[in-house]
């Protein structure tokens, strides 16, 4: 049996429909990787800001951001350690240098997925740009066979 030729219309909707759900792919991609980008900014802010406490003693006034442009002014008890989050709504004393350790860790692992991210966006740019050229080319098939 003889299987007949695909459709060059049914074709190139199918190669429409595999480009549209690619460019929502990318879309989506896209969005990750701004938020690991702002993600990774905040962190970069945080260690600034706890590395700055090396600078600090006890008793020591400073201004701290508490968010939305708002500062406020506290005296230091222990600049020596800082609260962080350890995930589930739970939270840790770290004494800074582990804090900043950890802090370096969690930029790496951030780098990382952004890394991924960024090559898994050129992997599926890649794919959608073969899927266009293909499309390209049985359109212009199709316009010579009307010739």
């Amino acid at each position: 049996m003889a299987k007949t030729p695909p459709n060059p219309e049914q074709t190139a909707q199918q190669f429409i429909m595999a480009i549209q759900a690619l460019e929502e792919e990318i879309a989506r991609g896209q969005n990750n990787l701004q938020m690991i980008e702002v993600q990774m900014q905040r962190l970069a802010e945080t260690t600034m800001a706890v590395q700055e406490l090396k600078n600090h003693e006890a008793d020591d006034e400073i201004m701290i951001n508490i968010g939305s442009g708002t500062h406020l002014y506290v005296k230091l008890i222990d600049p020596k350690h800082v609260v962080t989050s350890v995930g589930a709504g739970f939270a840790a004393e770290r004494t800074i240098n582990d804090a900043l350790k950890r802090f370096e860790e969690q930029q790496k692992q951030l780098t990382d997925i952004a890394q991924r991210q960024t090559e898994q966006l050129q992997n599926v740019q890649a794919k959608m740009d073969d899927y266009r050229t293909q499309l390209n080319q049985l359109i212009q098939a199709a316009q010579q066979q009307q010739k």
